[in-house]
């Protein structure tokens, strides 16, 4: 451990005053037998460049050990899962109370999950509704309700005709009919524009039989012969000889057949219901739309939770509302509690508030507390779980943030800055993950890994206040603390006259609604905006409309895109996980194991067993895995009351493969070791074949060389995951013949400054490839160096969703938003992170 004399002073003086964490000889991930002090009641920050090993310790060791420990003061039950093999790898931790850790890896996603869920406010609401006085209750008693009655998830809470869910998709006769005054196999519909399902054939026999003339537009035909094609004929048969070509495309298989006609409309309701997979059902969504059940009115509530009412709305009512008005709805309803229920109610009714408080610091007052995970971006997700952790009112915890900044914008991170700084006032340790040098500057302590990445790293470079990491001669951190780390470079590429325009109009997404937003072609195109300002919905409806333009489909986001003869596909790299289990890995995901099983089975020991590539595949149930945990590695334990847990596989000892398996070597290793290689290690390792080689090579220059191959997608961050997708998307645009739109929402979150610019190169890497690409950021430098910026806002929710500036940075620069005044300091030279924007403000 490495440090000033007046660092190691102020240790022992943390020491005296409130006591360390001691961490000896950690070794878990890439730790390389770390052993540090960390002062209890401060400010900690973790630093270093990406893959350092500063979630290792702070997250992998430090918090994981925290909780083993409290789930082993649980039950013998829960000991009998936990042995050293399943414990962070480190001799001890020292001090070490409890922890409540936001890890930025693990977002859930789940449909069902809202605002509220996950930031308990959905409990203390169901409390108030169920015990305070309630006004127009109607047939039901509010002495009789509890909680459950208002949680649509619970059988006294949940639509009895919908089951909680709110409604269902139904096909639409506008989706399914888009262009009526053209023929209806040529132009009028695409659900009829490609062969969709096998009542497309029947359509020229109705069409025959009812003397219809399909060359006219649809809407000349009659009335009745447009009835039969969308809603069916009912149990009145319709024979038709249909022809399909072989396989050889010479032959033809003919067959005839005597049916009724479903119609259009429930043809796509069945074929969306039987789809097995998201990428299927994906392929029908444009043809449905989401119909609110007509019993609940699409809140998924039933009767009691719709008639009770508060502060003169429903429970349903208050959900859709927006967090800043919910705060003013819960100041009416402490003023109008009488002296029977200001007992119960005014403790539940400042808890409230303090949790509605938390999430307006962290920049989501816009949003709605019905609003569901999935629909959030990865930063809304990411504090929405944060501001669960945050409201908390206990003292002398050790609160473990993993880069809590991510998806904010520099005008929001004041905010987050102060409620760090208020839970250390309170008496708490705070471990921040972070790499932006503004926020490092005002911890009290930090400790920065290092050198590199990867196996590069894993050491403690400093362990001190901020002024000793500037002071140190290796710590990469320190040059950007000190204001002499390098800038971002990039060349912009110009926009004239000869430049080709994508256009969106009619844009109607969330908040954001637009007659027409055009991007430029074969450009880097940045949307910005505060946060919440609607760049996440604005990239998706870039998606979806794009999308559903090649696909020739409709869509409700966008009523028309024009300029995408340019494009012949759409690559969206978002922060979404890359699988929900162990054996889906960095190699997997990127192809390149395909490549490595070909590799192992060309061996001499592989042809003597008469194995295949597909052996050492973790999907084959016949092959070389471990058939105790399916090639996991890991076994997954229920702990029935608490969250299920991975612990290691006893079989193969985590290896994935059975003995057989690991006794083939390629090049003196055998698979499991290939595995344990980071990308960088590899990119030396195979140099040959070249497809494996070139999809290593695009992994590291999206600045992923510290990942080990197959390190399990459930650990990797939302930045980490977006970057694998990124690469395969290089790897596609350099491989295309035609360009391609590359779609990307906040690419350097999780970045060092010193890792963003290789993110940047490869953003030019797709250009270069002629492709397209639009990323939604909020790092400043990034947006400084694009060559159009679209600035969102002006404000966040319903104040937001409008192009406020748009052009070159320059010409943003001047405009009158948030964005530009940050654009300017940033032109300046100046400081981002300050609640006084100053004189270029």
């Amino acid at each position: 451990m490495t440090g000033s004399i007046t660092a190691q002073a102020e240790v022992s003086a943390a020491q005296g005053e409130r006591g360390l964490i001691e961490v000896v000889g950690a070794r878990t991930n890439n730790l390389r037998d770390v052993s540090v002090r960390i002062p209890k009641g401060r400010l900690v920050a973790f630093t270093g460049v990406s893959g350092s090993g500063k979630t290792s310790l702070a997250i992998d060791t430090l918090h994981n050990e925290a909780q083993l420990r409290y789930l082993e003061g649980l039950s013998p039950f829960v000991r009998q899962y936990i042995t050293q093999r399943n414990r962070p790898r480190v001799d001890r931790v020292l001090g070490l109370g409890a922890t409540l850790a936001v890890d930025q890896r693990r977002l859930n996603r789940n449909p069902r999950s809202t605002v509220a869920t996950m930031t308990g406010i959905d409990g203390h609401l169901g409390l108030l509704y169920s015990r305070l006085p309630a006004i127009d209750a109607g047939p039901e008693a509010s002495g009789l309700l509890t909680t459950a009655h208002f949680d649509r998830g619970t059988p006294e809470g949940g639509c009895a005709d919908c089951h909680g869910v709110g409604g269902r998709w139904q096909a639409q006769e506008d989706l399914i009919i888009t262009q009526p005054a053209l023929p209806l196999f040529e132009g009028a519909s695409p659900w009829y524009a490609k062969w969709r399902s096998g009542e497309h054939a029947f359509i020229p026999a109705l069409a025959q039989q009812r003397g219809v003339d399909l060359s006219l537009p649809w809407q000349s035909l009659p009335a009745e012969f447009r009835n039969c094609v969308l809603y069916g004929t009912g149990s009145e048969s319709i024979e038709a000889t249909v022809a399909l070509p072989n396989r050889n495309e010479t032959a033809h298989m003919t067959y005839t057949s005597s049916q009724p006609l479903r119609g259009a409309l429930a043809e796509v309701e069945r074929v969306f219901v039987n789809a097995q997979t998201a990428n299927a059902k994906q392929r029908y969504l444009p043809y449905l739309r989401k119909q609110p059940c007509v019993t609940c009115g699409g809140s998924g509530y039933d009767q009691a939770a719709r008639s009770v009412r508060l502060g003169g709305l429903s429970y349903p009512e208050l959900l859709a509302v927006e967090v800043r008005r919910v705060r003013d709805w819960t100041a009416q309803v402490t003023d109008e509690l009488d002296l029977r229920h200001r007992e119960v109610g005014e403790p539940l009714l400042q808890d409230l508030d303090r949790r509605l408080g938390v999430l307006d610091r962290l920049g989501l007052a816009h949003l709605q507390l019905s609003r569901n995970a999935a629909s959030l971006s990865g930063g809304e997700l990411q504090r929405s779980r944060l501001a669960a952790q945050l409201s908390t009112e206990l003292s002398d915890l050790t609160f473990v943030l993993d880069e809590p900044g991510t998806g904010l914008h520099p005008a929001d991170k004041a905010q987050l800055l102060d409620i760090a700084l208020e839970l250390r006032a309170a008496g708490n340790t705070v471990l921040l993950v972070e790499h932006d040098p503004e926020l490092i500057a005002k911890a009290d302590w930090v400790i920065d890994l290092g050198p590199g990445a990867g196996s590069h790293g894993g050491e403690v470079l400093v362990s001190g206040p901020p002024a000793a990491v500037v002071d140190h001669p290796e710590s990469v951190t320190g040059r950007y603390l000190s204001g002499a780390g390098p800038r971002l470079r990039r060349v912009h590429r110009s926009i004239d006259t000869a430049t080709g325009w994508l256009g969106l109009h009619g844009l109607r997404s969330h908040n954001v609604t637009s007659d027409l937003v055009r991007l430029p072609v074969n450009r880097l195109t940045c949307l910005t905006g505060v946060s919440g300002s609607g760049k996440s919905s604005l990239l998706g409806a870039l998606a979806t409309g794009v999308q559903a333009a090649l696909a020739e489909t409709a869509t409700d986001v966008v009523r028309e895109v024009t300029g995408i003869e340019a494009f012949g596909w759409v690559a969206v790299a978002d922060q979404e996980p890359l699988g929900r289990t162990p054996r889906s890995n960095p190699a997997t995901y990127s192809k390149a194991f395909d490549s490595i099983r070909r590799l192992f089975a060309e061996t001499d020991a592989a042809r003597e067993l008469g194995v295949t590539a597909s052996w050492f595949s973790f999907n084959t149930a016949d092959g070389g895995r471990c058939a105790t945990c399916s090639g996991h590695g890991r076994k997954l334990v229920d702990m029935h009351f608490l969250p299920d847990v991975w612990v290691v596989c006893d079989t193969c000892d985590g290896r994935r493969y059975a003995p057989e398996a690991l006794r083939i070597q390629y090049r003196g290793m055998t698979i499991d070791q290939v595995l344990e290689l980071t990308v960088a290690e590899a990119v030396e390792r195979f140099p040959t074949p070249h497809q494996l080689a070139e999809t290593l090579d695009a992994l590291y220059r999206v600045g992923l060389g510290y990942l080990r191959l197959g390190q399990s997608a459930t650990e990797l961050s939302g930045g980490e995951a977006q970057r694998l997708k990124l690469a395969a998307a290089i790897q596609r645009g350099a491989a295309s013949r035609q360009a391609g739109l590359v779609i990307l929402d906040e690419p350097t979150a999780g970045l060092h400054p010193s890792d963003v610019q290789r993110v940047v190169n490869a953003l030019d890497m797709l250009l270069d490839s002629g492709n397209t690409v639009v990323v939604a950021e909020h790092d400043i430098p990034v947006v400084a160096s694009a060559d159009w910026v679209i600035d969102l806002g002006p404000g966040a929710g319903p104040n937001g969703g409008a192009v406020v500036a748009a052009g070159t940075v320059d010409t943003v620069a001047k405009a009158d938003t948030a964005t530009a005044t940050f654009l300017r300091r940033h032109a300046a030279g100046l400081p981002l992170l300050t609640t006084d924007p100053g004189p270029l403000g």
